[in-house]
């Protein structure tokens, strides 16, 4: 199974259609956070696959939306969060436990508009970067594959 990983789009909407639209073969969209709007948007072009999205810190007026989302995927347990809850400009360790009482093979946030990738205790743990600039194509076979792109 073959995922998109978005986050941080504040108002690049064309930039997450160009991903969906580059990526024709996912399974499904994640969105963690930063802009609601801007996620509302692009669904209504993404026809073919689910969205999953939390939101983040500066979508101020969702309600409807969830900070945290768990799910599994491709047979894997997925954690995934906006980020800013758990410091993650500062370090991903309260991130990481947070994703290890939940039982998560992968933790996904966004928040720094950074790209992360990292293996700890047993935790992928992915953050795809700033959608202004790039994306994440995670691949759960057998394994867990990550691939970052830039656009």
């Amino acid at each position: 199974m073959k995922a998109l990983i978005l986050s941080d789009s504040h108002g690049a909407v064309g930039n997450l259609i160009e991903a969906y639209e580059n990526e024709k073969d996912i399974d499904m969209v994640m969105f963690l956070g930063d802009m609601h709007g801007d996620i509302e948007e692009f669904s209504l072009a993404c026809t073919r696959v689910t969205v999953a999205e939390v939101i983040g810190n500066n979508d101020f007026f969702v309600k409807s939306v969830p900070e945290d989302r768990i799910f599994t995927f491709g047979g894997k347990k997925v954690f995934m969060t906006h980020g800013h809850k758990y410091g993650v400009k500062y370090s991903t360790a309260a991130l990481l436990k947070r994703a290890k009482e939940e039982g998560a093979d992968i933790c996904l946030y966004g928040h720094t508009h950074s790209r992360d990738l990292e293996e700890e205790a047993g935790v992928t743990i992915i953050n795809p970067g700033c959608a202004r600039r790039s994306y994440a194509v995670l691949t759960v076979d057998n394994n867990i594959k990550v691939e970052f792109k830039e656009f």
